[in-house]
């Protein structure tokens, strides 16, 4: 069981998620992250938002057309969905002992819907009422040209942010947070070598995960 700092005296569990624009490789890494500790011993829930419960599935409706959500509805539904996979599934797994990969948390939201104009101090407000604080934050930084490229033969479902000019501004706010939480690592490298700076930056912080 990993050793537990004062930030995260009411749980048991490791709270580890991957953030960055579109087409950064966030899902791949989870992947091979929560096979990693799992090869470790642990008891490892991944996790993704939006999720597949009633918000999430609005969002990913309304999100296929460009300009359909307006920004306050689009933090509505974020947050409601949000607070669902809290109180559902993050606290409970965290308590048990379990870690919790996730792909995407309010990070994502201070950096989409902040790079729509949403004061980001108004969206840390919401959260704070609610969300636990991860123990490290994976920010994949890579180009808008480079995140669109990898994503252009998928099946669109999200064509309300794959804006170029509009990730532009969402990669600018991923590199401008400041949370000690974070971590900004280069997207642009082979998936295997973005995995181990992962690693080694995970068990920099908690070494008994060696």
């Amino acid at each position: 069981m990993m050793k537990k700092s004062n930030k995260r005296s009411s749980r048991a569990g490791l709270f580890i998620v991957l953030e960055g624009i579109d087409g950064s490789g966030k899902s791949t890494q989870a992947k091979l992250l929560a096979r990693k500790l799992r090869s470790k011993g642990l008891e490892v829930l991944t996790l993704s938002e939006p999720t597949d419960g009633k918000w999430g599935q609005e969002i990913r409706q309304l999100s296929r057309v460009k300009d359909s959500l307006k920004p306050q509805g689009e933090l509505d539904l974020f947050v409601w969905d949000r607070k669902e996979n809290v109180a559902k599934n993050i606290k409970p797994a965290l308590k048990s002992g379990k870690t919790v990969v996730l792909d995407r948390y309010f990070y994502s939201t201070l950096a989409y819907q902040g790079a729509r104009g949403v004061p980001l101090k108004k969206i840390r407000e919401l959260h704070k009422k609610f969300a636990p604080t991860p123990d490290v934050v994976f920010i994949l930084d890579l180009p808008v040209t480079n995140g669109l490229k990898r994503i252009k033969d998928r099946a669109v479902i999200y064509r309300h942010f794959e804006d170029k000019d509009y990730l532009k501004k969402v990669r600018q706010v991923f590199l401008e947070l400041k949370d000690p939480e974070c971590v900004v690592i280069d997207g642009r490298p082979s998936a295997r070598e973005i995995h181990r700076k992962i690693w080694a930056v995970l068990t920099g912080r908690f070494p008994n995960l060696k």
